[in-house]
């Protein structure tokens, strides 16, 4: 979901092959000289490969963002803020959210100081989006989208928002999206 919302979000013409986690596809010779790591997703773009979610999504909006759309990275200081944003999202949060099904059965020691950081991450989150309606202001912007991507809907669900109502709003205005939702009705359901 990650690369297919911005995708849809610049109307960008695609082929897309899905592989699932583990498929043998991955270690082909084939897809590991586009990829020596065997990972999805990884993009082609006139000769150009690229893998990582969200180095992808930053790639795709420099390249094919104008100035007029929502995403485009309006200059250096806005591209700091989204990639800063990205990294933060990548580094405190990603790693919880995607194994928020294990975290539940590490030993009880480990586990609590992870639930505890995450909810230092959230906090910080809720936050940001007490002072404005996106994360860097009034427009919606890649760094909404790369952070969303981490708590997509599924993860999301894992997580404790009740006390966090402006990161639930914030994520349900980003999902809501006319390109989420056909991102996903396209290539996810």
């Amino acid at each position: 979901m990650r690369t297919l919302w911005p995708t849809t979000e610049l109307g960008l013409e695609f082929d897309h092959v899905p592989y699932a986690v583990g498929d043998p596809e991955l270690r082909s010779p084939e897809f590991l000289a586009l990829n020596p790591f065997g990972m999805v997703p990884t993009i082609v773009d006139d000769g150009f490969t690229l893998s990582e979610s969200l180095a992808i999504n930053l790639y795709l909006i420099k390249k094919h963002a104008d100035a007029a759309h929502e995403l485009y990275i309006d200059g250096l200081g806005e591209e700091a803020r989204i990639i800063h944003r990205t990294l933060w999202v990548q580094g405190t949060i990603e790693p919880w959210v995607q194994r928020d099904g294990r975290i539940l059965e590490l030993p009880e020691p480990i586990s609590e100081p992870v639930r505890a950081s995450l909810a230092r991450r959230l906090d910080q989150l809720q936050q940001a989006l007490s002072r404005s309606r996106w994360l860097l202001g009034d427009r919606f912007t890649l760094a909404d989208l790369n952070v969303a991507s981490v708590l997509s809907p599924s993860p999301a669900r894992a997580l404790d928002l009740a006390n966090r109502p402006g990161v639930r709003g914030w994520l349900d205005a980003c999902y809501a999206r006319p390109a989420a939702t056909l991102a996903r009705q396209r290539h996810i359901e």
